[in-house]
């Protein structure tokens, strides 16, 4: 029960990070790239909360958040180019903050203190600082990999909506709430644990080649 605590402590500040960290790429992006649109309100995290999507992520390491809006068609008709960035952009951002709170998680010698790790050094609160760093590194990379599958609302299906004609978009809106119901199943059946592979490997090669 207190690890579970302790971990639900050290979980939340990483996807806090992780859900504004996407939704502020996405925003950022998209307004400057679409300047015909005058009126943007800014993506805040109680706005962007998913229930589902936020219980994945305590359940599963993983999850999402709810889509700041974003007109893709109407930035397709700006340029392919455009669309297809603002797109990658949540998960682009995510890939960075992961990586830099990788670095300073194996650089900086914190991942010696961190609970998650093995034959750690106790030593509080560095131990709980080391944590959350862990898991911003953590939740960070597995937000960018996973919000990569074609499967609305992810960021996978917004860049399938760039390249196909307009019904496909319609299409892809009307059975949204479908997509949710497919990632919940497939996270249940473990399907979603295996497409996360590349999250550990890639925190398994960092690690090799810091320490």
């Amino acid at each position: 029960m207190i690890e579970m605590l302790r971990n639900f402590i050290s979980l939340t500040p990483a996807i806090i990070v992780a859900i504004l960290t996407h939704e502020y790429s996405h925003y950022y992006l998209a307004r400057y790239f679409d300047r015909t649109r005058t009126e943007w309100s800014r993506p805040g995290f109680i706005r962007r909360i998913d229930p589902v999507g936020l219980l994945m992520y305590y359940l599963f390491k993983f999850g999402w958040s709810r889509p700041y809006p974003v007109n893709y068609w109407k930035l397709r008709k700006l340029g392919y180019s455009k669309a297809i960035l603002t797109a990658l952009s949540g998960s682009l951002g995510n890939f960075v903050v992961g990586l830099l709170a990788g670095l300073i998680f194996y650089l900086s010698g914190l991942h010696r203190y961190s609970t998650l790790m093995p034959d750690y050094l106790s030593s509080y609160p560095l131990s709980y600082f080391a944590d959350v760093i862990y898991w911003i590194m953590f939740i960070d990379l597995s937000t960018a990999f996973f919000n990569l599958l074609p499967i609305p609302p992810l960021d996978g299906a917004n860049i399938i909506a760039v390249i196909v004609p307009e019904n496909y978009v319609n299409w892809l809106v009307k059975y949204e709430l479908y997509g949710i119901l497919v990632l919940l199943v497939l996270s249940l059946i473990g399907v979603i644990q295996l497409v996360m592979w590349p999250v550990t490997q890639f925190i398994q090669i960092l690690s090799w080649l810091i320490v």
